[in-house]
């Protein structure tokens, strides 16, 4: 009887020790049929440097350590720097017998664990958000202890079981969607379709057929029959935000759609009809906008049939530290970082601006501050410097050229910062946003201490 021997492990050394991997060599060491030789990576602090250390797993800042060792042979050279140099001299110091994963197959193979991982974040990313949802009691942290804002909770629960029309007013960033999906999720079409429509979020031309939906044919482009949003918001709950903001021949369109439930595609003779719950909002006056002749008043009255209007966060300080907490919440868990708390001082500091973007700026700024912390509480300085405590002494002591250099160096580190986030640590876009060159964004960074991997989602 022949003995099958079992295939010895297939030897691999990972060069690039950064977030690729990283997250390669967590993969590969789980691997009962790979055994990595060594991790190489100029940096001896590397993420993947670190680990592997921990791991037991040799580690090296030059790859011929691995390679030129006659005693072991390496199977598979894997690549993840991206730097062109960093490839052509592996090329030309590794074995003809050992294949070499780089350039454009290493991307590959790094996307599929990307995505792998990605899939296991998000899973426990749902399950703490689930978590989160669960223990704390939502119509408190929307609607807060103001006393305007505790009738608001009162029409809300008196008008939510109804079929009536709402309309929702408001400066912008106040609340009026959580207030729409609130009335929906507390109204027996729970469970059918919310179908949102930003009417500022479409071109003129183009609002009309996005709503009504239009026919094969019916203009350039019109390859076959599209419904509308109106259409598939059919049986549930429509919510028209920005409403004030249409056009005059629009809102006779809309009227009709209002009055009767009918809607007629683009391009077509026949109407259809639609049965819905409808809910509007708008930051505008729409009451002046009828003395101006700007909105129509028979749509006004339409949409008029119960109105909720939000005050601005200004006039509701009372709720701040609630709403502080709760988005600091919100941003521990998307950002999956753990802060915890916001100290007196910098509380202080949230509670004397106005905030003319409301609850939106409130949760920009807190999630702002989550990603600058290093501790386990905000402080003054993760807050925006228009927020931070004034400090007016450098008129009379600090002169001209040190108050310069030093706000300076703030905005500088405040953009870096910014550009970073957007750009979710990838430099080279971030240095385009900035319309700056990559090499001088890495000076910067290099300057204060910035690490991209900070950034990186």
């Amino acid at each position: 009887m022949e003995v099958r021997k079992e295939r010895p492990p297939t030897t691999v050394v990972i060069v690039g020790a950064g977030k690729g991997g990283t997250a390669l060599l967590e993969i590969l060491f789980r691997d009962p049929s790979t055994h990595i030789l060594g991790v190489v990576d100029k940096n001896p602090d590397a993420p993947g440097m670190k680990l592997a250390r921990e791991r037991g797993i040799p580690t090296a800042k030059r790859a011929e350590s691995f390679l030129l060792n006659p005693d072991r042979h390496v199977d598979i050279l894997i690549d993840v720097t991206g730097n062109e140099e960093v490839r052509r001299h592996l090329q030309e110091v590794k074995q003809p017998t050992t294949r070499m994963i780089g350039g454009a197959a290493a991307k590959f193979v790094w996307a599929l664990i990307e995505a792998y991982r990605t899939n296991e974040v998000l899973q426990e990313e749902v399950a703490s958000l689930k978590a989160t949802l669960s223990d704390v009691p939502g119509e408190e942290l929307i609607f807060g202890h103001n006393p305007v804002m505790q009738q608001v909770r009162e029409m809300v629960l008196q008008v939510a079981p109804t079929p009536a029309t709402v309309l929702i007013t408001g400066e912008t960033g106040t609340g009026k969607e959580l207030i729409a999906r609130t009335i929906q999720r507390l109204s027996p079409l729970r469970d059918k379709p919310f179908v949102k429509i930003n009417c500022t979020a479409f071109a003129p031309q183009l609002l009309e057929s996005e709503l009504f939906g239009y026919k094969k044919g019916a203009f350039t482009g019109a390859l076959k029959d599209k419904p509308g949003l109106l259409e598939k918001g059919h049986g549930g709950t429509i919510f028209l935000d920005e409403i004030g903001d249409i056009t005059p021949e629009m809102q006779v369109k809309m009227l009709r759609f209002l009055q009767f439930g009918e809607i007629r595609p683009v391009g077509g003779t026949e109407t259809r009809t639609v049965q819905a719950r409808i809910i509007a909002a708008t930051n505008r006056n729409l009451e002046q906008m009828i003395g101006e002749e700007k909105f129509r008043a028979d749509l006004y009255y339409r949409l008029n049939t119960f109105t909720i209007h939000l005050p601005p966060l200004r006039e509701r300080k009372e709720d701040l530290p609630l709403l502080a907490y709760h988005f600091l919440k919100q941003a521990e868990i998307r950002l999956n970082k753990k802060v915890g708390s916001i100290s007196k001082a910098a509380m202080s500091c949230l509670m004397q601006y106005d905030y003319p973007g409301n609850l939106r700026e409130l949760q920009s700024i807190i999630e702002r501050a989550v990603i600058l912390c290093k501790g386990n509480q905000i402080e003054p300085e993760h807050l925006p410097h228009s927020l931070q405590p004034g400090d007016e002494s450098w008129k009379l002591e600090e002169g001209l050229v040190q108050a310069r250099r030093r706000v300076l160096a703030q905005f500088e580190l405040q953009a870096i910062q910014y550009y970073l986030r957007e750009a979710k640590g990838n430099v080279s876009k971030a240095a385009l946003l900035a319309r700056m060159p990559r090499r001088s964004f890495y000076r910067l960074m290099d300057k204060y201490g910035i690490k991209k991997s900070d950034y990186e989602k």
